[in-house]
């Protein structure tokens, strides 16, 4: 009777250094102050209604909140972690791993503000459901619950992933003092003009990243001022596909700062990524409402 030889006890899978470098990345990014306070920030606004919602707005104006505290301080906290990942490999001196690789693990790491920003988009929904607004203000008429879903996951969740890859973008092609200030400060500006306040701009404000797509407009009457609830023209749900093309356009410009990266292969993707980014943006524009929605029943907007 023959005996079976024993079968060689298997090493364990050594994982791999993009998994290892991610996994340091997403820790790094959970244990930073500025996500932690920006966190807690949203958390506490958002559950305690501190900016709306009220009867007239409901939790439809809120999405402000995720994208600032979320968004915004995210690409601050994603080019520290971007500086921070260069020193240490520039100290390291014979690198183990390539920039590309690098880059790919502090993309990884927006898997934490996407989780804490879809949990808030959770609550901003069961909000808006459980307190509806009043006949006064959105939704109203052609805008319907799923236009409102869609504009309010545009404007929370992917701002809490495309902060930060902006922020992995700065730090990788800005890399001197002061240019996160910068980039903040300027995104900050442009939005507040291009939020919808004008009038001439509700047509194509949608080419910048975030923007109201609802707001009050003031009516002169006989009886006075009333003030009632506008809905700008567009798709909202076409306008998440640009969003999203633009958030993986600059994954594909982040990896591109890597010299030794496959330049010819980032071109294509880049080129495949910028016409899908125009066609859903033209198409954005084309589809949806067709005119400006104004609600004809007055409302208190603020």
């Amino acid at each position: 009777m023959s005996i079976a030889a024993p079968h060689p006890a298997r090493r364990p899978a050594t994982p791999s250094a993009l998994a290892v470098l991610t996994r340091h990345e997403v820790v790094g990014y959970a244990r930073s102050w500025t996500y932690l306070v920006g966190t807690a920030l949203c958390l506490a606004v958002v559950t305690t209604g501190l900016v709306g919602p009220d009867d007239e707005t409901s939790s439809t104006m809120t999405m402000i909140v995720p994208a600032a505290t979320l968004g915004l301080l995210g690409l601050v906290v994603m080019a520290r972690l971007t500086r921070r990942s260069d020193e240490s490999a520039a100290a390291a001196g014979a690198v183990a791993t390539s920039e590309s690789t690098r880059t790919l693990a502090l993309v990884g790491a927006v898997v934490v503000p996407l989780a804490t920003a879809l949990v808030v988009f959770a609550l901003l929904w069961w909000t808006y459901s459980a307190r509806p607004p009043a006949a006064g203000a959105v939704p109203f008429g052609p805008v319907d619950d799923a236009h409102v879903l869609a504009v309010m996951f545009a404007l929370s969740v992917i701002p809490a992933v495309g902060g930060p890859l902006l922020g992995l973008l700065v730090a990788r092609w800005m890399p001197f003092r002061g240019a996160t200030a910068l980039t903040v400060v300027l995104l900050a500006l442009v939005t507040i003009v291009l939020q919808g306040n004008f009038e001439s701009t509700w047509r194509w404000k949608v080419v910048w990243p975030w923007t109201y797509w609802y707001g009050p407009l003031g009516w002169s009457t006989a009886g006075g001022d009333e003030t009632h609830w506008v809905a700008t023209p567009g798709s909202p749900q076409l306008w998440i596909v640009y969003l999203l093309a633009l958030c993986a356009l600059g994954v594909v410009a982040a990896l591109a700062h890597d010299a030794e990266a496959p330049r010819g292969r980032l071109v294509r993707t880049a080129v495949a990524l910028g016409l899908v980014a125009l066609g859903a943006l033209a198409l954005t524009m084309l589809l949806g409402l067709p005119d400006p929605a104004v609600n004809p029943v007055p409302g208190r907007a603020f």
